[in-house]
């Protein structure tokens, strides 16, 4: 169960600088009118969950590529090949290993120079400069969200915020198992970490698709504070 600690204390202080006394009767709570936050495509099956994030994706100008765990190099080569391979920016994560990676996390990659997210605050400059510089960058996500096409990715030593934000071009690579209705499950799967007492990263980044803005004139502008293009890659495991 969730703790709340110093909340006396905290809401004490808040009504003397208000100037009144705090309420501490007859309190009325939010009661919800439904729960559609948790049955919201729940009752779809992976199949279903996929073509609604392909359909969703097609409006966010994001690509969704289906692969077998056995093809992912070769898929991942192809689609860095379309993107002008050059400069490859990776997270420092054990899952380019685990699905057979090893090349483009040891930096050998046809055509690609490639760095890697380096972990501790003496290498954030060296990062940052990095990203700014990679044409692509390339991350595993923790889910997939079909509801809204995003992929959901935590902040961690082996990966910044800059790495998702500041390359020309983005690949998130997220296991079909992965991919769940809506942001309602995500929150779950990390708050139950938190409960079991497992710290999580300082941000958790909810990405949906290339960066746009229709601000100016309601015209649909791409590119405008972060990547230009966006492939989800979905591995069928």
């Amino acid at each position: 169960m969730t703790q709340i600690h110093n909340r006396d204390a905290f809401l004490n202080g808040l009504a003397q600088k208000l100037g009144r006394p705090r309420e501490t009767a007859d309190v009325t709570h939010f009661e919800p009118l439904n729960n559609l936050s948790h049955t919201q495509l729940a009752d779809k099956s992976p199949d279903e969950l996929l073509a609604i994030l392909q359909a969703k994706c097609e409006t966010l100008l994001a690509d969704v590529v289906l692969t077998k765990a056995s093809a992912l190099a070769a898929t991942l080569l192809t689609i860095t090949r379309q993107y002008g391979s050059e400069t490859v920016m990776t997270s420092t994560d054990e899952r380019f290993h685990q699905y057979g990676l090893g090349d483009l996390a040891n930096g050998t990659w046809p055509e690609s120079t490639v760095t890697h997210w380096l972990p501790g605050i003496e290498n954030r400059e060296l990062n940052i400069t990095n990203a700014s510089n990679a044409n692509i960058g390339i991350v595993f996500g923790d889910y997939l969200l079909a509801e809204s096409g995003s992929v959901v990715v935590e902040t961690t030593p082996g990966q910044g915020r800059a790495l998702h934000f500041l390359p020309v071009h983005y690949i998130a690579i997220t296991p079909k198992s992965q991919l769940v209705p809506r942001i309602t499950q995500a929150a779950k799967a990390y708050n139950r970490r938190i409960e079991a007492g497992e710290r999580v990263g300082s941000a958790i980044n909810v990405i949906s698709g290339p960066s746009n803005s229709a601000d100016i004139e309601s015209i649909l502008v791409v590119g405008v504070h972060g990547p230009l293009k966006v492939t989800y890659i979905v591995i069928e495991d």
